[in-house]
Order: C-alpha cells, then sequence, then structure tokens
C-alpha cells in the first residue's frame, strides 16, 4: 500500500516512520511550494485557514502520484483541525479520486486509538502488528521526533552568532536526512551525537549579550513550517535575534501523552492570571498556550515576543487581542510581533516589519542598559 501524509516543516520523518514501520509503502509531497499551492487554492473555500489550502495542495499531489491512502491526524474540540480530514476527503472524491482517509485520532494518547491506526494500517499492508511491536514504533517515532526538536532548538540559538550566513541552515538540511535515514536506536543515538557535533563546528561569534532574546510560537503548523511562515525563524535569526521556540511536534506528542510538564506550567500562567483576562482552557489552536508562553518569557526578561497564525484562526486572534491588551496596560514589558498568514501574505512586507520590530527592540535593550526607563 502506498501512503502519503502532509507535508509539515521538517516532521517528515517521524512521519514517515511511522508509516513504514507498520509496512506501507511512503509517497512523500515535495517541500511546500508556490507551485503545488495553487491547486489547493483552487479546490478549497477562501475563508478556511491556511494549513487546510496547503495540506490539500499536498493530498492532490500524492493522489496524482497514484498513492492508495492518506493518512491524516485529526482532533477533538472547537479547532477547525478536526474537520480537515473530512472535508478534504469529501473534495479530492468530488475531483474524482479513488483512495482510503486514514484518520488518526489524538485528542488524546492515552486512549490508544493510535495503537489501533497503527495496526489497521499494518493490516492493510498484509501485516501484523502486537502491542511489543507497537511499542517500539512509538518509542523510534518519539525519538525522531525529539531530534527533530533539538535540531530546531540549536538552529534558533544558533543562527545570530555564525560568522558564515547559511552555515545553520546548511547544518539544519544536513541533519534531518540523517535523522530519517536512521532505523535503529542505536543509529539515532549516534545521529544525537553528531547534531550536537555538526552544530558546535559552526563558526560563531562571541556570545556577549547583544543578542536579542525572542520567543517565537503560535499556531503549531504555521510555526513548523517555514514556506507557510516565509521562513520567518530564519529571519528573526539573520536580524541578530536568538530565537527561541518550544514548540514542536515532540512537544505536541509529550503533551497528549500528558507528560508535557512545560506546557502544565503555562497553563498554570495562563490561568492565574484570570482577572486580566488569562485563557482558563484550550479553546482552539495554541491559543492557551500562547498567553503562558508570553507570560513566562516576559518573567524571564526576554527581548521581544512574536506571534504567528492562520490569518482566519479565531482562537489565536482572541489571544493575540489579549496580549495587547495586557502590552498597551503596562502589564508585562514584552513588545508583542503579531504575523497573520494565508496565500495573500507578502514577503516584502515581512521583511519590512520585521526590521522595524527588530531595531524598535533594539533600541529599547538600549534605553533601559542606560537607564531611560523601559518603555
Amino acid at each position: 500500500m502506498l501512503v502519503s501524509f502532509p507535508h509539515m516543516g521538517n516532521c517528515w520523518p517521524a512521519f514517515k516512520c511511522l508509516c513504514e514501520s507498520c509496512g506501507a509503502e511512503v509517497f512523500l509531497p515535495q517541500t511546500n511550494n508556490t507551485k503545488q499551492l495553487e491547486i489547493g487554492l483552487k479546490h478549497s473555500p477562501e475563508w478556511v485557514c491556511f494549513p487546510f489550502k496547503v495540506t490539500l495542495s499536498n493530498f492532490f499531489e500524492a493522489l496524482e502520484h497514484g498513492v492508495d491512502a492518506i493518512a491524516m491526524a485529526t482532533d477533538c474540540g472547537p479547532c477547525r483541525f478536526g474537520f480537515y480530514y473530512a472535508v478534504q476527503q469529501k473534495i479530492l472524491e468530488d475531483l474524482g479520486f479513488e483512495f482510503e482517509m486514514l484518520h488518526l485520532p489524538q485528542g488524546d494518547l492515552l486512549t490508544f486509538e493510535w495503537a489501533d491506526f497503527l495496526k489497521n494500517m499494518a493490516k492493510k499492508c498484509g501485516n501484523t502488528l502486537h502491542n511489543s511491536d507497537i511499542v517500539k514504533i512509538a518509542q523510534k517515532y518519539l525519538c525522531k521526533a525529539q531530534l527533530i526538536q533539538e535540531c530546531e532548538k540549536l538552529e534558533g540559538l544558533t543562527r545570530c552568532y555564525e560568522v558564515n550566513k547559511g552555515d545553520t541552515t546548511r547544518t539544519l538540511k544536513k541533519m534531518i536526512p540523517l535523522i530519517d535515514q536512521a532505523n535503529k536506536m542505536s543509529e539515532l543515538r549516534n545521529v544525537r551525537r553528531r547534531i550536537s557535533r555538526e552544530f558546535a563546528a559552526i563558526e560563531t561569534r562571541p556570545h556577549n549579550g547583544n543578542a536579542l532574546r525572542v520567543g517565537l510560537t503560535g499556531e503549531i503548523q504555521v510555526t513548523l513550517d517555514p514556506f507557510v511562515n516565509h521562513d520567518i525563524k530564519r529571519k528573526l535569526g539573520e536580524l541578530g535575534c536568538e530565537v527561541h521556540m518550544d514548540l514542536s511536534l515532540y512537544d505536541w506528542m509529550k503533551h497528549k501523552f500528558h507528560l508535557n510538564f512545560h506546557r502544565k506550567y503555562i497553563e498554570y500562567l495562563s490561568k492565574t492570571h484570570k482577572d486580566i483576562g488569562g485563557i482558563q482552557m484550550d479553546i482552539g489552536g495554541e491559543a492557551f498556550w500562547v498567553l503562558g508562553e508570553y507570560i513566562n518569557w516576559a518573567q524571564k526578561g526576554f527581548n521581544g515576543f512574536v506571534h504567528i497564525y492562520p490569518f482566519t484562526c479565531m482562537p489565536e486572534i482572541t489571544a493575540k487581542s489579549i496580549i495587547t491588551k495586557w502590552y498597551g496596560d503596562g502589564r508585562f514589558d514584552l513588545p508583542p510581533a503579531f504575523f497573520g498568514f494565508d496565500e495573500h501574505a507578502g514577503e516584502a512586507g515581512l521583511v519590512t516589519r520585521l526590521e522595524a520590530y527588530v531595531e524598535l527592540l533594539k533600541q529599547k535593550k538600549e534605553r533601559k542598559q542606560h537607564g531611560n526607563g523601559s518603555k
């Protein structure tokens, strides 16, 4: 059975591992790009959020190459993401494609519906998975997701110090395929050590404390896919920002297994600020945790906060409104910047806004260092 899945940034080695471990052959959609996106825009409702259009484009490409099934995660709750798979399946069937939509429930991974999903996929491929096999597959999947997270964290912390522009990007692009190629736990341990060595080998300037510390967060698909967000993480790094980003595939998996203590802490931060508008529960997207991240980074003395989201995402817009009021009222001394992305988002406008924002952060930091006030 030939299976495909959405191409979401650097996450593909983990998704590919999951499918291949069940015995499926994988078709990997090309890295998201403007040409490929055209078909998703043509057949998507105009008002729907941008990740829907991007993933629909992935599926169309895959079906054009003869895939038998599409693996798509789904979720419960108020976010439109939970309905992606059903609407996309209907659109693609109306276009004449015959395929099976394998939807993976991930509202709560402790229900172990994902184990049944893997067993079902393996059965369709003529294989049988026992519980011990499921444990090994999950272990390898999570290990790859963790290594991807490690690469992306080092990327954000290294780029602003690199001597030769592009070294960090080249190192990241070299490491991701190595994670894909490692299929034994011993090989993955070797890749982990190599990731540390490769990023440490990048020639860097002294860390003299002048770099701006900026937190980057938002809706998960927009935040993790460089095409969707116009590679905003790289742009911030090249402008001299040390980019901190806690959001990752591994972070999300730990959350769904109820083992993500960082998320629990930022949930606590949002809840304990109820009197000034802190969200008390998951309302969709990453809004609940975005507020907690803002409070957390403000308390740690970060210089900037960048929030990115799909243009029409109501939960993220709610979080944006609350943070804007907090900063305007002087509740927190952390200047925020907000960027909504859809097919109309322009590269030139983004660069101009980022340059202006970073310049303002530099001026604010200099004023604070010279005792001229925080604002």
